[in-house]
């Protein structure tokens, strides 16, 4: 098994779905601030499992949010700029080539990284936990942008964001127009 998390794009009918992107081993942390508005569960399309082992999220808004942040997190000195730019522009790079990846919802398959730990931790556990991460991560993103504070990590303190004032490619994106399990192949 490839054990890789996938990322697509589909309409609200769940009918329609465009490859985005695919991580190894682990859900990276812009899928977990692209997935943070309007979040919600769903069954898988990939995978033959009855429970609810998949995250969507709005497109645009997620979209929108992981800019927002970027560009607050630009502000930052003690950070690198030009990689949070690159982050920014790989991405919109990427929408702008393959414009028919935009559609309403993102669509995260993550039953093969669920599945590395699955006989500890049944699956819709493991989505459910992703789930409530994500919807704290928006949370907290969504109070810096209000409060756009001069240095983030004096104003909050707290893992994910510890973890790329540590390494800042730890916002780094890989965009695809196919994946493994592709809906897109001809």
């Amino acid at each position: 098994m490839a054990n890789r998390t996938y990322l697509y794009s589909a309409n609200k009918e769940l009918n329609k779905f465009r490859d985005v992107s695919e991580w190894a081993n682990e859900i990276p942390l812009f899928y977990k601030i692209v997935l943070g508005s309007e979040t919600g569960t769903s069954t898988s399309k990939i995978w033959n499992f009855e429970l609810p082992i998949v995250i969507t999220a709005n497109f645009q808004k997620g979209l929108n949010k992981f800019y927002d942040f970027l560009d607050y997190l630009q502000t930052q000195p003690h950070l690198d700029a030009e990689a949070i730019k690159s982050y920014r522009q790989e991405t919109k790079d990427f929408f702008k080539k393959y414009p028919e990846r935009e559609l309403d919802l993102f669509f995260m398959e993550g039953g093969e990284v669920y599945d590395l730990v699955g006989d500890m931790y049944p699956l819709e556990e493991q989505n459910d936990a992703l789930y409530n991460e994500i919807i704290n991560i928006s949370k907290d993103i969504d109070e810096i942008l209000e409060k756009k504070p001069e240095n983030v990590f004096d104003f909050k303190d707290i893992y994910w964001l510890q973890e790329i004032k540590s390494d800042i490619t730890t916002l780094s994106v890989y965009w695809t127009y196919v994946t493994y399990y592709s809906f897109n192949k001809s």
